[in-house]
């Protein structure tokens, strides 16, 4: 079977798509083929992947400019005539469509061409791309059951499979991970990320709040700052004398979840799937920008859960999180149910009945 996947633009859009591809080739006889822009992480993820990747001509519609609409609305013609080319050419048995720049020409071209089309929505409130593919599409695939928030899409074509997460996320090693990041196996571990290019409100949020968190003898911080603010927020815990690891950026996310009692970050799609199949629980900060708000409607269905305390940006400061951190810390380690990560089995189950 042979699979072209439309994703990218971001992570919520692209780890979903690797992480279905990476249960498609663990099959002999399965290609995959990802479709993206230049324009989004795909170009730079893709090839470290190991994952052939084509690319079209597409931009954004959503929270753009005037000015870069028009431009998107232009070049929609061309976006299509490539992606028709391109399906043309590699003649896949289906085409399955994450969200993102591409996957609005190449799910359309899908439908041209009469390749059956699946549509995975990732998010709690569907991107722009997926409500419109969503009505041409075979299956509409959705992680998050919320049926109030994803009734665009007709009612016989959904089914909602759970979290999609990449193989392997759940099943760190706490002490191996805890020795790599040289923290203390005795301490509760609070693992703060804003995604892999880190979050600056978050990073400063964490840097003023280790001053109210010094009297917390049993903490320690693992944090993923991304490039810029690495620097500034390892002297806001050195000077304040909590103890902690402060990374750029960690390859090993099964690790740092094994290692976390606590998480704090985003919640990205990805992000808030993998906190429910690792079982941990949260403070999920949501972007503010992110579009349609998908971010807090995906904190709020994992608090919803139990899971998670959520603080919108407008309302985040070092004292309301430094307080929700010591009241977890006073709690202990209690981790959340895990929920099962066969996602990616099921997306792939639905491809081959469609072939």
């Amino acid at each position: 079977m042979k699979v072209v996947i439309a994703a990218g633009g971001t992570g919520g859009h692209l780890y979903p798509g690797i992480a279905i591809a990476r249960e498609l080739l663990a099959e002999k006889g399965n290609e995959v083929l990802f479709v993206g822009t230049l324009l989004g992480i795909e170009s730079r993820v893709l090839p470290q992947e190991g994952l052939p990747v084509r690319f079209i001509t597409a931009g954004r519609l959503k929270g753009m400019k005037i000015t870069s609409i028009a431009r998107t609305l232009v070049s929609l013609p061309v976006s299509l005539a490539q992606a028709l080319n391109l399906l043309g050419t590699e003649r896949p048995d289906v085409v399955i469509g994450v969200g993102g720049y591409a996957s609005g020409p190449v799910g359309a071209a899908a439908w041209l061409r009469g390749v059956p089309l699946v549509i995975v929505e990732p998010n709690s409130y569907a991107g722009l791309a997926n409500r419109l593919l969503g009505r041409i599409a075979k299956k509409v695939v959705l992680s998050f059951p919320a049926e109030d928030r994803q009734n665009f899409f007709p009612q016989r074509k959904k089914v909602t499979v759970g979290p999609l997460v990449r193989r392997g996320i759940e099943a760190g090693d706490r002490t191996d991970a805890l020795r790599r990041f040289n923290l203390d196996p005795g301490k509760f571990t609070l693992f703060v990320m804003g995604g892999s290019g880190g979050a600056h409100a978050i990073n400063m949020a964490m840097k003023d709040a280790a001053n109210l968190l010094k009297n917390v003898p049993l903490l320690q911080v693992l944090h993923q700052t991304g490039e810029k603010d690495v620097d500034t927020v390892l002297k806001g815990y050195q000077d304040a004398g909590v103890p902690a690891a402060v990374l750029p950026y960690i390859t090993d996310m099964a690790g740092a979840y094994a290692a976390a009692d606590l998480v704090v970050s985003r919640s990205g799609a990805t992000t808030v799937a993998e906190l429910a199949v690792c079982g941990k629980q949260a403070v999920l900060i949501p972007y503010p920008h992110a579009a349609d708000n998908h971010q807090e409607f995906n904190a709020r269905s994992l608090a919803g859960r139990g899971n998670a305390e959520v603080i919108v940006q407008k309302d985040l400061t070092p004292e309301l999180l430094s307080t929700l951190i010591q009241a977890r810390v006073s709690a202990g380690s209690k981790g959340a149910a895990p929920l099962p990560a066969t996602a990616a089995q099921e997306i792939v189950r639905f491809c081959k009945d469609h072939v």
